[in-house]
């Protein structure tokens, strides 16, 4: 998985886009965001790292994640590596899921961070999926609202 912009191999928070290939509705087959959601949490769990926000929308997903000035690539390929294994083996999918790359933002200031949090809760209701942020079941919105947790481990002691 190459990287496009070189200068952010290393950081704290990245805001981070992944598209499954040529913009497929994966996340519409039953079962499939929880697969997701369970490699996103082994990968956070495996580097250390922290999810911060998500939202796994039906052909893409936004997260913010705090690698702690370790890179963000070995987290990303290996994330996108077990969701492929996981979907093959439960969906029986075959061929890549993904487009070949992801993107990714270093947060660098408080206001950048408030608005891709923003941007992440709000993205199913842009979407016309949900009403309410707080309502769509595979984002973090409803951690940030205390209603209740969702299927990815959140850290909001940011």
């Amino acid at each position: 998985m190459g990287l496009r912009l070189k200068g952010q191999e290393s950081g704290h928070c990245f805001f981070v886009t992944t598209t499954y290939k040529d913009w497929k509705r994966l996340g519409e087959l039953p079962g499939f965001q929880q697969a997701v959601a369970d490699s996103l949490n082994h990968t956070i769990i495996k580097y250390n790292a922290r999810a911060i926000a998500y939202c796994l929308m039906p052909d893409h997903l936004h997260a913010l994640i705090a690698v702690d000035g370790k890179s963000l690539a070995p987290l990303m390929r290996d994330f996108k590596k077990y969701v492929a294994q996981k979907v093959a083996t439960e969906f029986g999918l075959s061929g890549p899921i993904w487009m070949p790359r992801y993107d990714r933002v270093a947060i660098t200031s408080e206001t950048a961070f408030r608005t891709k949090l923003k941007y992440i809760h709000q993205n199913p209701v842009k979407a016309g999926l949900v009403d309410m942020a707080r309502d769509y079941e595979w984002s973090s919105a409803s951690d940030y609202e205390g209603r209740e947790d969702g299927p990815v481990m959140i850290w909001k002691d940011w």
